[in-house]
């Protein structure tokens, strides 16, 4: 009699218990749906499960399913179909993504387990169905495996099908432990519920593979700095800068990202309207007045097809003095010089620029723009070359890569003051800056200080590397063509003659120095037949050469 008592006792619980699991099903099922991806021609990619643990729409499902897709599909119990807007976190190696769907309707959502199951414990695997009552498949937790830190690994004592991975895995409470992944026939395994859940993106995440392998949209990060750097990180794309502004309205770095983008479209006077409200929203002003300025200065620079009355040189001046009346910084004033050497007010930008000289901004450009303003106002090659040796002492030798640009420039002035010596020598530092790797420009141009001061070996070696690396450049045929002519070597002048006709037969110079140098070889016939060419094309000096060469 004691023995069917305890039978029987253990049968009430049993059913008791049923009954209790059963209780949450109704509800818990759902929160469960079909997930359908699609490729970026809008064919089937893949297609699983995921479950809501949100009523905002935030959901889980697995990896697999989603990389390489351009957009996914969620199909729930009651056959309602809705979009995934933005993935919210991904990870490979447990092949869990979590995303938001984009739903306005009540959505049914799963609670996640506040702790962590043991092994031993009961474990209910609830499918995807459109059924009206639906079957957990009940199994134990085999073993619970520390991953990932804090989270668990589990391994659970029951098989499943193909169909049921990415479904929640769910306590007795009906509280969400894992999500299902695939297994065997005996066992299946599941990651961790919270670990899915905790899936963020981050301020780095925009260079994250993983996230990158999903070509749907990604949520920003919750921090508005954190968001402004992962914005930055993506190129300031169109769509992320609009996620910017819709996600913190407030914050005025979207606006002024969002204007440089209707500028890049020559949208100007949305950008216009856009500068006003990160000008209303910023609270460094001085900052916000700088930052409009340079927009519209580069606008007015360098869009020379902008039609925009109420953008000028003038603007971006006006913009930068309100910067400067409410705080005095270095760059600040750096950019009202560079505004006012682009208005032409050349001593403006010129003082402007000295007086920042000893600040935190590199001595060595402002010494550059200075010799630019000098230029301008056609100062003598002296008083540049003065500038440009200042810029120059800022650095020592052996010259780093930054003294290139400025030893460069005073190499050109020099040249330009028939200091060809001493340009020569610029030249030199700045091919041993370059290792030996310099363009075909450089060459052409230290060859013309060379050619200048009789170093006419070195001046053919650097030609003919001109030559070799622009081939099809007429100014470096026409320069190789005559130091050829003036060292006499007149078979390669005639060479280099013959391939400036076939590149630019309209040129009457190719059939110049053709004809010259044929009457040079004693081709007098051949000679003036190209010399004739010449002439007819316009080129003053063949007929003098005929009267002289070809008779």
């Amino acid at each position: 009699m004691k023995m069917k008592k305890y039978i029987l006792l253990g049968a009430l619980v049993g059913l008791a218990q049923g009954a209790w699991a059963q209780s949450w099903v109704s509800n818990a099922k759902k929160a469960v749906f079909s997930v359908v991806t699609y490729d970026k021609d809008g064919n089937i990619l893949n297609n699983g499960n995921g479950f809501y643990i949100g009523t905002d729409g935030t959901a889980l499902s697995d990896y697999k399913l989603f990389k390489g897709a351009y957009k996914a599909t969620v199909i729930d119990a009651d056959g309602q179909k809705n979009e995934v807007s933005y993935i919210l976190g991904a990870n490979d190696m447990y092949d869990v993504v979590k995303f938001k769907v984009n739903n306005t309707k009540k959505i049914s959502a799963l609670t996640l387990a506040t702790g962590k199951a043991a092994a031993g414990q009961n474990s209910y695997i609830l499918p995807y169905s459109t059924q009206k009552n639906v079957t957990p498949l009940k199994g134990s937790i085999s073993a619970a495996s520390d991953v990932a830190e804090s989270y668990k690994f589990y391994t659970i004592g029951k098989g499943i099908e193909d169909n049921n991975v990415s479904c929640p895995v769910l306590n007795d409470a009906g509280q969400v432990i894992g999500i299902i992944q695939k297994g065997d026939a005996n066992e299946s395994y599941a990651m961790d519920s919270q670990y899915a859940n905790a899936l963020t993106i981050a301020a780095f995440s925009a260079t994250d593979y993983t996230l990158n392998s999903i070509n749907i949209a990604k949520d920003l990060p919750e921090k508005s700095e954190d968001a402004l750097v992962y914005c930055m990180m993506k190129g300031n794309e169109s769509s992320i800068v609009e996620q910017l502004i819709n996600k913190f309205p407030d914050m005025s770095e979207g606006y002024f990202r969002r204007a440089t983008n209707y500028v890049d479209n020559k949208e100007y006077t949305k950008a216009d309207q856009d500068l006003q409200t990160y000008l209303e929203k910023s609270d460094d002003k001085a900052e916000a007045y700088y930052q409009i300025s340079k927009l519209i200065y580069n606008a007015c620079i360098y869009q020379n097809d902008m039609n925009y009355e109420a953008w000028s040189l003038e603007k971006a001046l006006d913009n930068i003095n309100k910067t400067l009346e409410i705080g005095n910084l270095p760059i600040y004033t750096k950019h009202k010089a560079d505004v006012n050497y682009a208005l032409g007010k050349y001593e403006e930008a010129y003082k402007e620029y000295e007086s920042i000289i000893g600040t935190e901004l590199k001595a060595e450009e402002l010494y550059s723009y200075m010799a630019d303003c000098k230029a301008q106002q056609n100062a003598s090659h002296d008083e540049i070359i003065a500038l440009l040796d200042s810029a120059v002492a800022v650095f020592s030798k052996p010259y780093p890569n930054e003294a290139a640009p400025y030893l460069y420039a005073r190499a050109l002035k020099k040249t330009a003051a028939e200091k060809y010596r001493d340009a020569v020598n610029d030249f030199n530092d700045v091919e041993h800056i370059y290792g030996g790797r310099a363009n075909a420009e450089f060459y052409y141009n230290r060859e013309q200080a060379e050619k200048s001061c009789k170093m006419y070996q070195q001046a053919m070696q650097d030609i003919n590397e001109a030559l070799e690396l622009a081939p099809n450049d007429i100014d470096i045929m026409v320069e190789h063509a005559s130091l050829y002519i003036l060292l006499k070597n007149y078979e390669t002048s005639k060479a280099t003659a013959e391939k400036m006709i076939i590149q630019y037969p309209n040129e009457a110079l190719g059939y110049r120095f053709l004809g010259f140098s044929q009457a040079m070889l004693g081709q007098k016939a051949e000679a003036k037949k190209n010399l004739q060419k010449a002439k007819e094309m316009g080129d003053e000096n063949a007929e003098t050469i005929m009267q002289k060469y070809c008779k």
